[in-house]
């Protein structure tokens, strides 16, 4: 005797038997080949439509630019592999070119091919607010004077 023998097989009129009795009796059963499946539902945290997945994120974008900008990180993440090469060599058009491409990210004119980047909308104002304080705090501590003798021992 093999396993497949043991279980007993359900006919096709138990079937139906079993889905009308999960009903009331007035209300009537939707045979399952007329339910369809629902949708796959996007992932948590994501607002954008399912084809914006190949875009590159607006927060990975301005974490690259405010951080690492000097060496062109932002523009390599973003398609932009020349240019990028040329604001690495040189370390951010000597902080001119890295400035200005910090603003275009948080502008929102910075983009992936033709699109805006994902999630713009939404962390804009978080963006904003990061970007101040990292400036205050910057000041604060006088990283220029600091970054400004670094280079003049270096020198």
């Amino acid at each position: 005797m093999t396993a497949t023998t043991e279980i007993p097989a359900i006919s096709s009129s138990a079937r139906a038997d079993e889905s009308t009795a999960l009903h009331s009796p007035g209300e009537s059963a939707l045979p399952l080949s007329s339910v369809t499946p629902l949708s796959p539902l996007p992932p948590l945290g994501c607002d954008e439509a399912p084809d914006a997945s190949g875009n590159r994120s607006f927060v990975v974008t301005w974490l690259l630019s405010l951080l690492f900008g000097f060496l062109g990180l932002d523009r390599f993440y973003t398609g932009r592999y020349s240019t990028g090469a040329m604001k690495a060599l040189s370390l951010g058009g000597l902080g001119i070119w890295w400035i200005i491409d910090l603003g275009m990210v948080l502008a929102g004119g910075l983009r992936y091919g033709s699109s805006a980047l994902r999630g713009y909308a939404r962390d804009k104002e978080i963006a904003w607010i990061g970007t101040g304080l990292t400036l205050i705090v910057a000041y604060s501590l006088q990283v220029d004077a600091l970054i400004g003798s670094l280079l003049t021992g270096l020198l």
